[in-house]
């Protein structure tokens, strides 16, 4: 089989020295007849392992004599956020510049709605409950060819309405980004999250395929938007199916062939040699289990557990001060234990404490801690994964 490689060259942002950013896009073109998947990493600036998770990923498709499919990889998506530093750190999670100030995973847009907007002003998102209607008899074939259309329509609508008058720039990216991954079947977003545990967020309706990433540690998604790439990309088929479940038809998920999943590969502004290969082999191990590449796929035996998305304990800071931690990334911890400390050290020789133990509500598993040790009041110290149940395969 011939695989032809491209790289492609994207302008995304014009600064005002007039300097250009581009980001890098690399494609393997395969069978016609296969499926396309959409890879990306480094959508936040600190968030360096997916580079290399693909960066060694490239390496290893350049090795494949088959590709069933299209394979698109795109190492750093986001050149403002990489380039984002103060003072040798790097801040990369949100665009300063912009008036509208958002984390970068959280303006993706939906483009779908339970009814077609009558306003020809308004952006046309797909309407669920009118293409359910319209396409109640048909066939799957049909079903997902023309849902498939009708939101890449929607996409070029939303383009067009909200850029006359400029994109921002956060949109602009959120824009672009859905417009690549548009034609995907499969998509897989590299991440990282300050000082982790590797974890997958995945939806229910993908669970299944989670032992071929060889990660244990699941949080489950529910159907509700928030502006996350997974979510915008994979709400709108989880919709269909259920209005159309709604109108008396039932149809498997596994029949509009279609994944998302948010990869979570440690802890951010790191980058290791030996994980950047075991990563891109994870990647691989999914993309044999999908068909994509030949050979057989193994899933990975470990203990795998999730826990539901409402579960995930997000823990703030008290008070401000220096943090102190009791507990790592990956360690159980029971009610009423100290996950840390926080020293207050200005408060010595008043009435105050010095220092104030930050306890755990609930049983569970600690999954990430922030990166720095100096918080101010209210700022986030850490996560923890409550209500954890064991994932069979």
């Amino acid at each position: 089989m011939t695989i032809r490689f491209e790289r492609e060259l994207l302008l995304l942002r014009t600064l005002a020295s007039g300097a250009q950013l581009h980001v890098p896009i690399f494609r393997f073109i395969g069978d016609s007849n296969g499926k396309n998947v959409y890879i990306q990493a480094n959508i936040h600036g600190p968030e360096i392992a997916g580079i290399g998770a693909a960066h060694r990923l490239i390496d290893l498709l350049q090795q494949e004599s088959a590709i069933h499919g299209t394979i698109t990889v795109v190492p750093s998506i986001n050149p403002v956020g990489l380039d984002l530093k103060m003072n040798g750190m790097q801040v990369g999670y949100v665009d300063p510049n912009e008036s509208v100030v958002g984390n970068f995973n959280r303006v993706y847009q939906l483009l779908v709605t339970d009814k077609t907007p009558t306003d020809p002003e308004e952006v046309q998102k797909v309407g669920i409950e009118n293409f359910v209607a319209a396409y109640s008899h048909s066939d799957i074939q049909t079903i997902v060819h023309d849902f498939h259309a009708a939101l890449k329509e929607a996409l070029a609508d939303l383009r067009a309405k909200r850029g006359r008058e400029g994109l921002r720039f956060g949109l602009k990216l959120a824009i672009t980004i859905q417009e690549l991954a548009a034609d995907a079947h499969y998509i897989i977003d590299l991440h990282t999250a300050g000082i982790a545990q590797y974890h997958v967020f995945a939806f229910e309706e993908n669970l299944d395929a989670i032992p071929y990433f060889g990660i244990p540690a699941v949080i489950q998604l529910p159907d509700d938007f928030v502006g996350v790439f997974d979510e915008a990309m994979l709400l709108p088929w989880i919709r269909l199916r259920k209005a159309f479940q709604k109108a008396g038809r039932e149809i498997p998920f596994s029949a509009f062939e279609r994944e998302a999943f948010t990869l979570e590969l440690g802890s951010a502004d790191s980058i290791d040699r030996v994980m950047m290969d075991e990563d891109a082999e994870r990647i691989l191990n999914y993309l044999r289990h999908k068909g994509i590449l030949d050979g057989s796929a193994q899933p990975v035996e470990m203990a795998y557990y999730k826990c539901l998305q409402r579960n995930y304990a997000r823990y703030n800071a008290p008070t401000g001060g220096l943090v102190l931690w009791n507990k790592q990334p990956g360690e159980r911890v029971r009610a009423g234990e100290t996950l840390c400390t926080i020293l207050c050290a200005y408060n010595r020789g008043t009435d105050e404490p010095t220092e104030m133990p930050v306890v755990a509500v609930e049983d569970g598993i600690v999954n990430n801690l922030v990166e720095s040790q100096v918080v101010h009041e209210g700022m986030a110290l850490c996560s923890v994964m409550t209500r954890v149940e064991d994932l069979k395969f």
